[in-house]
């Protein structure tokens, strides 16, 4: 849609990811006139290997674009969990149903978002510009005022809006740009190194598994994705980046194929796509607005993405952002409104936030010899009603807070000492195999 000459744009948006798309759409929908703006040219990859389940679903189904991801036709991953052999715990159940959908997808991030930014596209009063890269912020009277970039290599333009809204990711331009500090941070305990085979051997369905090995600090995830490939992930531990980057693909397959079950499966694989990787990076939360401007997605909040939350977050972030703009429009305070947005969007994340917080405790306690997980997750393994409500976090089905409080741990841990531990001490019995929680 074209837009008038030198008449500003009610909202500018720098990324056009899911994050920017999301929150474009729902900025349109409200009459706004938007410009998304993107340094890329799609098709392109980025630092990701998502998995996403129903709860995002449902929210690419509100914002009309369900159908094109659904025709990139990923197999539909029913199977989740964690497998820790050295440890007997298996982990790996059914995911339950979350918002109509007991699955989720793993799809390439160049498929997903080029699906979804052609639909979008389409759309009214959205402008799309892609290869513009943004170089600066445009001030004037102490607020954000428009943004200050060039097409490819011609000239530098200002284009002019009431608000910018960066949706640029973890290195966001538009937060370093008006000084967003982080106001709470969870160090960094791994870096990762991932790519996407062909001919890893599958389990009987379509599954998506983290494998954790003999050290306890070192994991791989293995998603079967879109195309028949399967990505395989490990997380190294950050002591060991600095040597691990001197040869990443040495790193990636040395690491996944330690694990015994992993090596069986990818007896044949083939890699399909280049190694890529990410340094060690905090989860955080960022202060998300300002006068004229506002964050959303990974640019104001970010946690360690094995939890797997990044496109969801990114999603509702979205939704909860255009809910405070809405609140604008009927002639709330601009300052008031996003820090709505602000409040809800950190009470919404942070149950699984505080989660890699925990497990980071629980790290440092294993160091020291007191190790309460593994109890603790092998417990969770031999109830298959309980690992399903753990999986089921991921997925939106449970809440942190329904699962990890301390009458249901409590009940665990009693169930299983009358279960395994008590019949044991009575006839004499010896540690026997986990059993498989759901494959």
């Amino acid at each position: 849609m074209d837009q008038p000459f030198n008449e500003p744009y009610d909202a500018v948006i720098v990324g056009s990811r899911i994050a920017g798309l999301a929150t474009a759409v729902h900025l349109a929908r409200q009459d706004a006139r938007v410009l998304v703006v993107d340094r890329a040219t799609f098709p392109a990859t980025t630092v990701s290997c998502p998995i996403f389940y129903g709860n995002s679903m449902a929210m690419l189904e509100r914002l009309g674009v369900i159908e094109a991801v659904e025709a990139l036709q990923a197999p539909k991953i029913r199977y989740y969990g964690i497998r820790v052999p050295h440890s007997g715990i298996d982990l790996v159940t059914r995911l339950p149903d979350s918002h109509g959908r007991d699955y989720a997808y793993s799809v390439r991030r160049e498929l997903l978002d080029t699906a979804i930014l052609r639909t979008v596209q389409t759309y009214p009063n959205i402008t799309i510009r892609e290869g513009f890269t943004v170089r600066d912020l445009v001030w004037g009277n102490g607020r954000v005022v428009g943004i200050r970039g060039r097409q490819g290599r011609g000239a530098d333009e200002i284009i002019y809006a009431h608000a910018v809204i960066g949706a640029d990711g973890k290195r966001s331009l538009v937060a370093r740009a008006t000084g967003a500090e982080i106001y709470d941070r969870v160090k960094a305990q791994t870096c990762i190194f991932y790519a996407y085979y062909r001919n890893i051997k599958p389990i009987h369905e379509p599954s998506a598994i983290v494998y954790v090995a003999a050290d306890r600090r070192t994991g791989v995830l293995v998603f079967d994705a879109d195309n028949d490939l399967t990505v395989i992930s490990v997380g190294i531990p950050v002591e060991d980046f600095a040597q691990a980057r001197r040869d990443p693909e040495a790193t990636l397959e040395r690491t996944w194929r330690s694990i015994g079950e992993l090596a069986e499966r990818g007896m044949h694989a083939e890699r399909a796509t280049p190694v890529m990787g990410q340094a060690p990076v905090d989860s955080y939360y960022r202060q998300s607005y300002g006068l004229g401007w506002a964050l959303v997605g990974d640019a104001g909040h970010y946690v360690d993405p094995v939890t797997g939350q990044g496109i969801n977050n990114a999603l509702r972030g979205a939704e909860l952002l255009a809910e405070a703009w809405s609140r604008t429009r009927r002639r709330a305070d601009w300052m008031s409104a996003l820090a709505e947005y602000q409040r809800q969007r950190d009470q919404e994340t942070r149950p699984i936030y505080n989660l890699v917080a925990f497990g980071e405790r629980m790290e440092r306690s294993a160091d020291m010899g007191i190790d309460l997980g593994t109890p603790l997750f092998r417990a969770i393994a031999r109830q298959p009603r309980q690992a399903q409500r753990y999986v089921g976090i991921f997925s939106g089905a449970t809440t942190v807070a329904a699962f990890f409080n301390p009458f249901n741990i409590a009940s665990i841990m009693i169930e299983d000492g009358l279960r395994y531990q008590l019949p044991q001490m009575a006839f004499g019995g010896s540690n026997r195999a986990v059993a498989p929680a759901g494959v």
